[in-house]
């Protein structure tokens, strides 16, 4: 009697230790911080930018963080180990619809690229498991759909299960407490390698009652006064448009932002979209009205509005203020960043994968 067939079965696996996560494009480290928050051991980092950088290294003491222009970044040059996860918000000026909109025709569009080319130094079973990338929305729809279309190409072309519906496009006062109008995309993708398909979706929207949004006048102190360096002298160009505008409005208690040419009134309790310029005294400035005057955000209240917390000790004393607001407005919301680390590493403990 012949000896019956053994059956032979892939061997799966589920993680019970925490995610670890390799950051590029790490700025000050909000994307960071929300994957922190999360879970997961935050292992190397790595931007051009040398703030960001210092931040960075005071915030995730202990973390290697690597100056350097992505283009000449090298996991095998700097002999980094490997990772769970890559986090890449990758610049967006290019796919922006508030920018030049010239999508892979702009030499900084096509950073991006550099993400693969990482990639393709590492052996199948030392990719990351997941990669998970944050941008502008517009980069779904930007040249009639080809930035998208040529994004998913080169991904799946690295070993990944990645498709549309792998993408989470949030708002960030629907999905968090925090009261910003701030939309983003998350791009989510799977290692063929290690996922027999891409387990991640979309998390439903949260209702209302259950995600309560945080109100301004929790997160803006207009009981003391700020740094004198907030304030807008009077009788200036600036003081008066803002001051005009304020007449005008519906609320002297919203935020007023400072465009071009004219201002913004800001209503429904939310603050604007922050933005990396906002420290430099003009365009995209979010301005409030208190007892003292007219004054910009400042740089607590901008940090509290983007997730951050123990703002008191988020920079080095060595930071300029302008930089600090650059570097905020850059940021990843963390509370957004938090919400997608959950349900990634939920992905990490509970989807079986291959070894």
């Amino acid at each position: 009697m012949p000896a019956p067939k053994i059956r032979r079965t892939t061997p799966h696996f589920s993680m019970t230790r925490a995610p670890t996560v390799g950051c590029l494009f790490s700025g000050m480290g909000g994307f960071a911080s929300g994957l922190q928050e999360a879970g997961f051991k935050i292992v190397w980092a790595s931007d051009i930018d040398a703030d960001a950088c210092e931040t960075f290294r005071h915030r995730f003491k202990g973390t290697r963080v690597i100056q350097e222009s992505v283009q000449h970044f090298s996991v095998q040059k700097y002999h980094l180990a490997s990772v769970d996860v890559f986090a890449a918000g990758f610049p967006c000026q290019s796919f922006s619809q508030a920018g030049n909109r010239r999508g892979f025709n702009d030499p900084k569009g096509t950073i991006f690229f550099e993400i693969p080319r990482i990639l393709s130094e590492l052996a199948e079973h030392q990719r990351p498991r997941l990669l998970l990338l944050e941008n502008v929305p517009h980069l779904l729809y930007g040249g009639q759909g080809s930035w998208f279309q040529q994004i998913c190409n080169s991904i799946r072309r690295s070993g990944y299960w990645f498709r549309r519906d792998s993408c989470w496009l949030v708002k960030v006062h629907q999905e968090t407490s925090i009261p910003q109008d701030r939309q983003r995309l998350f791009m989510v993708a799977a290692s063929r390698h290690h996922f027999s398909f891409n387990p991640y979706h979309p998390p439903p929207s949260r209702p209302t009652k259950k995600n309560k949004t945080q109100s301004l006048n929790e997160i803006i102190d207009r009981s003391h006064p700020a740094s004198t360096n907030d304030y807008l002298p009077k009788n200036t160009k600036y003081y008066n448009m803002i001051s005009q505008a304020m007449l005008r409005g519906t609320s002297r208690s919203n935020i007023y932002q400072l465009r071009r040419s004219y201002v913004r009134e800001k209503k429904g309790g939310l603050c604007p979209t922050l933005t990396a310029n906002m420290g430099t005294g003009g365009h995209n400035v979010p301005f409030i009205r208190d007892s003292w005057g007219i004054r910009r955000l400042s740089v607590t209240e901008v940090a509290q509005l983007q997730g951050f917390a123990n703002v008191e000790n988020l920079f080095p004393e060595s930071i300029p203020t302008t930089q600090r607001y650059r570097l905020l407005g850059n940021a990843v919301c963390v509370n957004a960043a938090t919400r997608l680390g959950e349900d990634c590493g939920r992905i990490l403990r509970e989807t079986p994968w291959k070894a």
